[in-house]
C-alpha cells in the first residue's frame, strides 16, 4: 500500500516529466508544421499552392457566374472561328489562341510559346480571366484579391490599341520534371487606333509549373523582364498613360 508521503512523491515527479514532456511535444508539433508549410509543389509552399488553388476556383466560378457580366468578350464562336487570330500566326482564332482561352486541357497541353500568343491574344480579345488563371501566384503582380486584380486589368487592356502581332524571337527550356522551366523571347507590336502610331516592346517571359493539380499542369508566367526591340528604332515601348483609355482622355482634355 503506497502511503501519503510516497504518493505525494509519485504526483510531483509525474508533473515533473509533464512539465518537461509538453515542450518536447509542442517543439515537434511546430517542427511538422514547418515541414509542412515548407514542402515544395513545383516550387510552391503548401502555402502559396493553398493560394493558387483558391485562386484557380476563383477563376473558374467566375467564368460560371460572369458570363453575362463586365464587358463582354470579343471571342466568340461565331466570327471568331473564321477571324485571323490576334497573335499574327495566320491561324483562326478557334484554331489558334482561342482553344487555349476555351479548353482547360488545350491550355494545360500548350507549350511556353503558345502561351505567350495566347496571353497576348487575351488582351486584344479581353479574356481576362484567361491572363489571371495563367499566371503564376510568385508573380510579382499575382494578386489574391482575384475580383479587384479583374477589374485592374479590365481599365488597362490596352482597349486603344489594335493588337496584331506577336513575334516570337526565341524560346528554351532547362531542367526536368518539377523542376523545368521555361524562357520565350517576343516583340509585341501594337497600333494606337487615332494616332495609328506604331509601339512595340520585347519581353523575355520565364514561365514554371505548379504541379498537375494545377490547371493540370499547366506553364505558368511567372516573370517578364520588358525592353525596346532591337532595330526598330521607330517603335517605342507603350507607358501607363498609352493603356489607360482614361489617362488619354485626360491628356487630350488638357491640351485642348
Amino acid at each position: 500500500q503506497t502511503s501519503p508521503h510516497n504518493f505525494c512523491k509519485i504526483t510531483m515527479m509525474l508533473r515533473a516529466f509533464a512539465l518537461c514532456l509538453f515542450p518536447l511535444l509542442s517543439l515537434v508539433k511546430l517542427s511538422n508544421a514547418f515541414i509542412l508549410s515548407e514542402t515544395n509543389f513545383g516550387g510552391l509552399t503548401n502555402y502559396q499552392h493553398q493560394i493558387l488553388e483558391q485562386q484557380s476556383r476563383l477563376v473558374l466560378d467566375a467564368k460560371k457566374g460572369n458570363k453575362n457580366k463586365k464587358r463582354a468578350s470579343t471571342a466568340g464562336f461565331g466570327g471568331a472561328a473564321v477571324e485571323e487570330c490576334p497573335c499574327g500566326s495566320g491561324n483562326p482564332y478557334m484554331k489558334c489562341c482561342g482553344k487555349l482561352h476555351k479548353d482547360e486541357k488545350a491550355y494545360a497541353a500548350a507549350t511556353c510559346e503558345q502561351v505567350v500568343r495566347a496571353r497576348y491574344s487575351a488582351y486584344a480579345k479581353r479574356e481576362i480571366d484567361f491572363i489571371i488563371g495563367s499566371t503564376h501566384p510568385l508573380n510579382k503582380d499575382f494578386m489574391t484579391d482575384i475580383e479587384h486584380w479583374r477589374k485592374q486589368i479590365d481599365m488597362n487592356c490596352y482597349d486603344n490599341f489594335l493588337l496584331k502581332s506577336c513575334e516570337i524571337l526565341n524560346e528554351s527550356y532547362e531542367g526536368e520534371g518539377v523542376e523545368e522551366k521555361g524562357t520565350v523571347q517576343f516583340v509585341a507590336t501594337m497600333i494606337q487606333k487615332d494616332s495609328k502610331e506604331k509601339t512595340a516592346f520585347m519581353e523575355t517571359s520565364s514561365f514554371e509549373r505548379a504541379g498537375k493539380q494545377i490547371r493540370n499542369g499547366a506553364w505558368l508566367y511567372r516573370s517578364g523582364v520588358v525592353e525596346p526591340p532591337p532595330g526598330r528604332e521607330d517603335y517605342r515601348i507603350p507607358d501607363d498613360e498609352d493603356v489607360s483609355i482614361d489617362a488619354a482622355e485626360e491628356k487630350a482634355t488638357e491640351s485642348s
